[in-house]
């Protein structure tokens, strides 16, 4: 083989490597959830369904999503409010597809994500997240609603629905004399639907609540 020969073959394989990188870099590999794992610091896609929603002090958006009975955290590096209006439009059961880097932290594996690169596949429901509702509670006020969260302290009449964090809590308040809220335990996920009103004498929003039931 002659010398011109090997150059165009030489060139041709360098070319096909820069752009098999490239596709990489634009188009990252698409994981399932239970094979994230195996890509730490890596760039990846994967796709989930949202069961969990936070937002942190620092003002970080924080979802959990699971699939293949697996579950990943998504860290969300959100801190302009003003792109938090496509998070905040996301709902419990919605189909997901993110794009990040795989990090541990605390022992877990995480992905860290911009927000422009979470695409919504399929909406799942309209069930809102407690942290949503924190963000702008007057958007809710006077309408019935349904909000998933876990069980916080439980009395006699009320009980207190916090995200998954604990940094924000929602009093729910019982309407119906029917319903037993006493065998709720905490920590156990659910969705409270009600209408959410906000009360003058305590200055506090709070849910009244109409019916519950056990998140899946």
């Amino acid at each position: 083989m002659d010398k011109p020969a090997k150059l165009v073959i030489i060139f041709s394989l360098v070319g096909v490597a820069v752009l098999y990188s490239l596709s990489v870099f634009v188009n990252p590999p698409l994981v399932p959830l239970e094979e994230v794992a195996l890509h730490e610091g890596t760039f990846i896609r994967t796709r989930g369904v949202i069961t969990a929603f936070s937002i942190t002090e620092s003002e970080n958006v924080v979802m959990k999503i699971e699939g293949n009975q697996t579950e990943l955290l998504i860290f969300v590096n959100s801190k302009a409010k003003d792109g938090r209006k496509d998070l905040l439009n996301l709902s419990y059961g919605d189909e997901i597809e993110v794009e990040g880097s795989v990090e541990v932290y605390h022992g877990d594996y995480e992905l860290i994500v911009s927000e422009n690169a979470i695409k919504k596949l399929a909406s799942g429901s309209n069930i809102s997240f407690v942290a949503q509702i924190a963000a702008h509670p007057e958007s809710y006020e006077g309408r019935k609603i349904q909000v998933a969260g876990y069980v916080a302290d439980v009395y006699q009449r009320v009980f207190y629905l916090r995200d998954e964090t604990g940094t924000y809590q929602l009093r729910v308040k019982l309407m119906d004399t029917d319903m037993r809220i006493s065998e709720l335990q905490e920590g156990v996920r659910i969705v409270a639907e009600g209408i959410l009103a906000y009360d003058a004498k305590t200055m506090r929003y709070e849910l009244n609540l109409v019916a519950l039931r056990h998140g899946e």
